[in-house]
């Protein structure tokens, strides 16, 4: 038996704007994770990971009139087709990390059943574990698998092999399937309780040094890529929190589940003994949120000679510290860190977010970080259903001060109700969506929520002046550090969708009409 596991084409900008992002690439740990767990259970099958974005490309949909065609990141349409023909793979394994891409996921699994229809296609991934029931009925799949892979994937092979149907919980081939899942739509299945019986992901899969090329040369997920061969890796699995704008239940549980030392020190020494990493983004759903093994991690590190930098662009929890835990987190080799604040009101982080945080301590760690010397970044969110615009003033009042005295960077984030989250089914059962269809509300850049408390122009004003306030802040911050200036204009020069972006955001900001 043959597998193929394909990380479709990324949509970069749709005709109608709706879906505008900037190309990126990473390694895709999801595959690379589930084709080394078959290999530990000896599956005996032959397997290739084809990764569609990896050859970097930026164009228009070919065969398309202009004004239909989408620009994609990544090989032709043609090429994937060839690629699928060329393997004839007896099961396609799609990948879809993001809501916002599944109409490439879905686009894949036409073409896999027009050129290839032999094949068995199989779609997991956050958008096939949030909406099921919808993805079933989609003639081009023939199984949604829900939540983690691993041994689903291996389920669905060995029962396929056998002549037989898939069957277990998670794994959907029909409706009557659905009857198997757990009443609690945001964890509807069960989890993996020892991660640590999934093996390292199979690097040797893919071509990790032409990944280091792409994310080093502009096409990182992250703004600031600050090494030449940065990999992602997770030291752990899901979050008990339930904050309202989160879908990491649905695919990976509220159970939090972490990885032993061995496991994170032989994962750290695999990849250095083998591919030369000079930087790590841990990006846990909650690296922080077991102190005793965080603390593990950190003595792992401050192991490695010469230190790996790193950092946790995924934001971390800004009460789990202490002046101690900082400086040590800053001599493991952390660049950064990010707090994930949400918002400066006590009343809309207990009420509105449901996020357990004492925002009391935050200074406090603020200032810490600013005594150590280490980097801090806080991620906002304005325009949640239930905020007032006085604390949606006040949120971007806090941030900006907390800039300019302590120098953490603020990244204000307009709410996006997404799939699996709660802030979706509010907005989608209250109707509070203005300008979408509700499958499309996710895929908007522009706020489109609306309350009896603010509308979608006045979350956008305040947008448009948190970052124009932030920009100054920025810039006078540039003229006193001649090291800022040099490392933003090289990053600028490295990535010009950043770039670009900034300046149309900055631009909007300072000049946008007055509302």
């Amino acid at each position: 038996m043959k597998l193929l596991f394909i990380i479709p084409p990324q949509i970069t900008k749709s005709p109608d704007n709706k879906v505008d992002y900037k190309p990126y690439i990473t390694i895709p740990l999801g595959s690379l994770y589930m084709a080394a767990y078959l290999r530990s259970q000896d599956w005996q099958g032959e397997m290739k990971v084809y990764d569609a974005r990896l050859s970097g490309n930026l164009h228009k949909e070919e065969d398309k009139e202009e004004d239909a065609a989408r620009t994609i990141f990544g090989d032709t349409w043609q090429t994937v087709a060839k690629t699928i023909t060329d393997y004839q793979p007896d099961v396609i394994a799609i990948s879809n990390m993001f809501s916002v891409q599944i109409n490439a996921a879905l686009d894949t699994a036409k073409l896999c059943k027009e050129v290839y229809p032999s094949a068995t296609t199989v779609l997991g991934g956050p958008h096939a574990s949030t909406f099921p029931s919808e993805m079933v009925e989609n003639e081009h799949l023939d199984y949604i698998v829900v939540g983690e892979g691993e041994q689903r994937l291996q389920i669905i092979l060995e029962s396929i092999e056998k002549g037989e149907k898939p069957s277990g919980q998670g794994i959907i081939g029909c409706k009557e399937d659905l009857t198997l899942l757990k009443p609690n739509k945001r964890a509807p299945i069960r989890f993996i309780n020892d991660i640590d019986s999934i093996p390292i992901p199979a690097y040797d899969l893919v071509d990790v040094e032409r990944y280091f090329h792409l994310q080093s040369n502009g096409c990182s997920p992250r703004v600031r890529e600050y090494g030449k061969r940065a990999v992602t890796l997770l030291t752990s699995r899901g979050c008990p929190h339930q904050c309202i704008f989160c879908s990491v239940q649905t695919t990976m549980g509220y159970r939090f589940r972490h990885h032993s030392t061995e496991y994170i020190r032989a994962h750290i020494k695999h990849l250095r003994d083998n591919y030369d990493i000079d930087y790590i983004h841990f990006e846990d759903d909650n690296f922080t949120h077991d102190i005793e093994s965080y603390e593990k991690v950190l003595d792992i590190l401050l192991e490695q000679k010469p230190l790996i930098k790193w950092d946790t662009p995924n934001g971390v929890r800004a009460d789990s510290w202490n002046l101690e835990r900082i400086r040590k987190t800053k001599e493991s080799g952390a660049q950064y860190l990010c707090i994930a604040l949400e918002s400066s009101v006590q009343r809309v982080i207990d009420e509105v977010v449901k996020k357990k945080l004492d925002l009391s301590q935050v200074e406090d760690v603020m200032k810490a970080c600013k005594e150590v010397g280490l980097s801090l970044q806080a991620f906002y969110i304005i325009g949640l259903p239930g905020e007032r615009e006085d604390e949606i003033r006040y949120n971007v009042d806090y941030a900006i001060d907390k800039y300019e005295r302590y120098g953490v960077y603020p990244t204000f984030s307009i709410a996006n109700p997404l799939p699996g989250t709660e802030l979706y089914d509010i907005v989608m059962d209250n109707k509070l969506f203005t300008g979408f269809s509700p499958k499309e509300v996710h895929k908007s850049n522009n706020p489109i929520i609306t309350t009896d408390e603010f509308s979608p122009d006045f979350i956008q004003s305040m947008y448009d002046e948190a970052v124009k306030r932030k920009t100054f802040v920025t810039i006078k911050y540039m003229l006193t550090s001649p090291k800022q200036f040099i490392e933003f204009i090289a990053r600028s020069l490295k990535n010009k969708w950043f770039f670009t972006t900034l300046a149309k955001a900055t631009f909007r900001a300072v000049f946008a009409r007055a509302r």
